[in-house]
């Protein structure tokens, strides 16, 4: 825990953290394992309970509140984000950001699909894991998908080459479609095979 504090005061994030905390008018604490608490947080953005900058947690909340024996997750969830930091250093900031948006994308939220949410703890950080959006799970849950789950398996051992043996043949001449048209149809929920 020393290391990453160390890490994270050179690479400027915790500098940059405590500078957020200052200028927002927080109050420092210590916390443990080498985080620095600031506790009652009062900017909008953004609007969650906690975050972490370098460091750094900032909190609505007392750092009491925080530091409870209760919330060890919540604690344990901040605290991998601070060892994300030490990783990337100032480079979090883009790819935390970028995650969020292909979170966003794919769930309609910032956190279900965002790499360094699931890597702290998704339900510790408060976030729930949301499937994807209702067109998306045409997309992945249709097609290829469906089609290889429904495509024969061959004997243990055999290979690719038994495996071919087991793959259906178009007739003489019928082309890709003539060969699509004979693959096993999905039993629902997947796009049917092209005709």
């Amino acid at each position: 825990m020393r290391l990453r504090s160390a890490v994270n005061l050179l690479n400027g994030t915790t500098g940059a953290g405590v500078l957020l905390a200052l200028l927002s008018g927080t109050r420092l604490r210590r916390g443990r394992d080498g985080i620095l608490v600031a506790e009652g947080y009062r900017r909008r953005v953004p609007p969650a309970t906690c975050f972490t900058v370098g460091s750094v947690i900032l909190t609505r909340r007392p750092a009491a509140w925080l530091l409870h024996p209760d919330r060890a997750e919540l604690f344990a969830h901040e605290s991998r984000h601070a060892d994300q930091y030490a990783l990337l250093g100032p480079l979090f900031w883009p790819a935390y950001w970028a995650t969020c948006g292909w979170s966003w994308a794919l769930t309609g939220s910032y956190g279900a699909r965002n790499a360094f949410e699931r890597h702290a703890g998704l339900a510790h950080g408060g976030y729930r894991d949301l499937p994807l959006r209702r067109g998306l799970r045409r997309v992945a849950g249709g097609g290829l998908r469906a089609w290889l789950a429904t495509a024969p398996r061959p004997r243990a051992g055999g290979g690719l080459r038994a495996w071919l043996a087991t793959a259906p043949r178009p007739r003489a001449g019928g082309g890709l479609r003539a060969w699509l048209a004979t693959a096993p149809r999905s039993r629902g929920g997947g796009s049917p095979a092209p005709r």
